[in-house]
């Protein structure tokens, strides 16, 4: 027991050091991902007692919010926490793959696990993964249920609750888990039936039996309607269960809202923001199918082996598809995510990090099992060539059938372990299947975290390769923290960098610029509320990602009070000079 613990530990480490390794340079950027940012911001507003959508304002649900400020409140307020919170996330999340390779195949499983959490690892980085997204935070409930769920398929009342639990806080991170939750359910309740029906055989076979030669055709049937009438009610049960944990998270977070007085925005935040947000776009195949090529084309590996996966499971495994069972039910994993990628219907590029887990798992499964398979064909035909020499030799010699088969089965026993061909083949095959993705991680993070250390550290540059870092340097020596600034389509990391005052809790730009859609008010009523202030700074990409409406509005204030002080890497600052005319049209 205590060498599993301490082999456990051991790669448990493993796995943080690579995931340490791999994201070290992101410790020195203050940008990965916009959305990362309001979550930054909504964390900095809650350990100062504003609940989320109050002060700051997004559309997604609390619980990413609660484990951002949780992380700034232990590992201080900062970025680096953050950064250092999406490492232990990736590390956790690629042990609990590696746990599940372990539980899906006996004799390979510890290589399977094992490579898939270092897939995940890899490729975790593609996609925006890089940034402390939803999808990276959320990975760690969803893989940790899925193994209490492949550990003990026969699971007792507690740990089906803790399993929702596990997953109802994932939810509360972002709600397109409720599709990893359609895959646990469906597992789930096949896992249960086949456990039903293997312990209601083995209780009740006599019962059975007896029945048959007794009783006529109706009461056998009135017999198997029990049967039928036992599992529904377990299965009821299983649902029950899994569901008030699922639920209990919201449950909790409502009650908050409520007594605070704020249960109105926390509804429209969450569900009615959310619904508009779906509704504004139309399912485009043609989209969706751009999208899907670029995945290829970024994840190549993943993706060829999920391609290659049918030909291993219909030509090679064909006939076996109950000691392959496990595969399929990865592969209704994946389904469910896919799924949930597809209802999304905007396919942006983090919204694929949601199949990672188990695309690591069938992509570990796939290769370590073809690997093997010219290394099992050999030992086969090894065997098959003793079988014959021992038919030859026991016919001529005439030994009794019964000598025979235990020399045959001695003889067996004995060439299994002493088999000499190709022992290493298997390994040359995956050394050159994941030599390119491995090694190319390697080298480009390894030439990365020495250009952020010599930069940083040997030169003193504290913000090199950090435009928003300068830009916030800019103004922190010619504002006053009692200013306010607005940043109209740039990274509202500069909110928190410098630090000043937000003059608007749509602090995300893209919400009033050009999906204001989805908010409770007007945008062109909230930008007079934030010229109304008087921003000692308006930061002003050069994108067209504005509405038309929202430009000529912005464009009127600009040229009443504000000059072009300068413009930073393609990002103008407008500084405020006074209030020398009104707004035209007023």
């Amino acid at each position: 027991m205590t060498k599993k613990i301490n082999q456990k530990l051991i790669i448990f480490l493993a796995f943080l050091l690579l995931s340490f390794f791999l994201r070290f340079w992101t410790l020195f950027v203050s940008v990965l991902d916009k959305d990362e940012s309001i979550y930054i911001l909504a964390a900095d507003s809650l350990l100062n007692s504003n609940l989320p959508y109050i002060e700051i304002w997004d559309n997604k649900p609390p619980g990413i919010f609660i484990l951002f400020s949780l992380t700034m409140l232990i590992l201080g307020n900062s970025i680096v926490s953050i950064r250092i919170l999406s490492i232990i996330a990736t590390t956790f999340t690629s042990y609990f793959l590696y746990r599940i390779g372990a539980t899906i195949d006996a004799k390979h499983g510890e290589k399977i696990g094992l490579l898939a959490g270092s897939l995940y690892a890899i490729f975790s980085l593609h996609n925006d993964g890089a940034a402390a997204n939803a999808e990276i935070l959320f990975a760690p409930f969803v893989t940790g249920a899925f193994l209490l769920l492949f550990q003990d398929r026969k699971l007792s009342n507690i740990k089906v609750f803790l399993i929702g639990l596990i997953l109802g806080i994932g939810m509360q991170i972002k709600y397109l888990v409720i599709m990893d939750v359609l895959g646990l359910v469906l597992l789930g309740s096949w896992f249960r039936k086949e456990e039903e029906v293997r312990s209601q055989e083995s209780g009740f076979r006599s019962q059975e039996e007896e029945l048959n030669r007794k009783e006529n055709g109706k009461s056998v049937n009135n017999f198997q309607g029990l049967i039928k009438e036992i599992f529904s009610f377990s299965l009821f049960r299983f649902y029950l269960i899994l569901g008030a944990g699922l639920i209990l998270p919201a449950v909790i977070i409502g009650v908050i809202y409520q007594f605070s007085g704020y249960f109105d925005e926390y509804i429209y935040a969450t569900l009615i923001a959310n619904s508009k947000y779906v509704g504004m776009f139309n399912f485009s195949w043609s989209d969706l199918l751009s999208r899907l090529r670029k995945q290829v084309l970024g994840n190549i590996l993943l993706w060829l082996c999920l391609f290659w996966s049918p030909i291993y499971l219909f030509v090679f495994a064909r006939g076996k598809f109950k000691q392959e069972r496990n595969f399929i039910y990865l592969f209704l994993w994946f389904c469910c995510t896919f799924l949930a990628v597809l209802l999304s219907k905007r396919f942006y590029n983090h919204y694929f990090l949601q199949l990672l887990p188990p695309l690591c798992l069938i992509s570990g499964y796939v290769i370590i099992k073809s690997a093997y398979l010219p290394e099992k064909k050999s030992v086969e035909a090894h065997n098959y060539g003793e079988a014959r020499e021992l038919k030859k030799t026991s016919g001529k010699s005439q030994i009794p059938t019964l000598i025979n088969s235990q020399k045959f089965s001695e003889i067996i026993r004995v060439s299994l372990s002493k088999i000499p061909v190709l022992p290493s083949f298997a390994n040359i095959i995956m050394f050159l299947i994941l030599i390119y993705p491995f090694a190319q991680a390697g080298y480009n993070k390894l030439t990365k975290n020495w250009e952020f250390i010599y930069y940083r550290y040997i030169q003193k540059i504290d913000t090199w390769d950090d435009r928003e870092a300068f830009i916030a340097k800019y103004l922190r020596q010619r504002i006053k923290s009692t200013d306010y600034i607005y940043v109209v389509n740039y990274e509202p990391i500069i909110y928190y960098l410098v630090p000043t005052k937000i003059p608007t809790k749509y602090a995300f730009p893209s919400h009033l610029t050009a999906m204001s859609q989805i908010l409770p008010t007007n945008p062109l009523q909230e930008l007079d509320k934030i010229m109304a202030k008087n921003p000692s700074y308006i930061l002003l990409a050069e994108k067209d990602n504005i509405s038309p409406e929202y430009r000529n509005a912005l464009n009127q204030y600009l040229e009443a009070n504000y000059f072009l002080e300068t413009t930073i890497q393609n990002v103008r600052l407008y500084r405020y000079y006074g209030n020398r005319s009104r707004r035209v049209g007023e």
